[in-house]
């Protein structure tokens, strides 16, 4: 039997004509769309993932995006349990600030030097100078929440929604995967798998796919 996590990340916050903004915990826009949450419902329901425990977020993209599934999946509603752990980090001077204004201050002007270091964000998830988040707490949260579902929700598929800065975290569940990104996309899912119940037997077999 397999004991399964799949986490995905919420739907899109801005549309297409709108300038986006580094969105953070203290930033709680709704969805602009349904289309994405949907998508993810039908991907989980036509591969038999449908799941038996559901967390999302405090914000409302979260609860908005983990309804929109759950309507595909003919969960209520009522079933998704809220999960303060989920809530997206904290930007600091950053939060809800255009790419270029937020690349500029982390360069000291320096748009280059700026861009580097979200590079290694999203490719490393070095966090940043000034970003208020615990990378070491994040990690020791996930493989918490990981080692904890071999006890109480083994054999069963979990599903959490969340958001793209806290989600990156999740890849120490299987700490032999190769990310070469860990930025996942708007609507992207992520799934870990577990056949032994040993906590060191997590391995990743979706990361940032984004159904059509």
């Amino acid at each position: 039997m397999t004991t399964r996590l799949i986490v995905v990340r919420h739907g899109n916050t801005f549309l297409p004509t709108d300038t986006p903004t580094r969105v953070g915990a203290r930033t709680d826009l709704d969805l602009v769309e349904q289309v994405k949450g949907t998508a993810v419902g039908h991907y989980l329901r036509d591969n038999q993932l449908v799941p038996d425990v559901v967390y999302a977020g405090p914000l409302k993209r979260h609860q908005q995006t983990a309804k929109l599934i759950c309507g595909v999946l003919n969960i209520d509603e009522a079933a998704i349990q809220k999960d303060e752990f989920l809530n997206e980090i904290d930007y600091g001077p950053d939060e809800n600030q255009v790419e270029d204004a937020v690349m500029k201050r982390l360069g000291n002007g320096d748009l280059a030097l700026g861009k580097s270091l979200i590079d290694k964000w999203n490719k490393e998830a070095q966090v940043p100078p000034g970003w208020l988040v615990n990378p070491d707490e994040l990690r020791a949260g996930w493989h918490a929440f990981a080692q904890n579902l071999l006890h109480t929700q083994a054999d069963s598929t979990t599903l959490m929604v969340s958001s793209n800065g806290i989600m990156r975290f999740s890849h120490v569940i299987d700490p032999m995967f190769n990310f070469s990104n860990l930025k996942v996309p708007t609507g992207g899912i992520c799934i870990f798998e577990n056949d032994t119940g040993k906590p060191n037997d997590w391995r990743c077999v979706e990361w940032g796919l984004v159904p059509k």
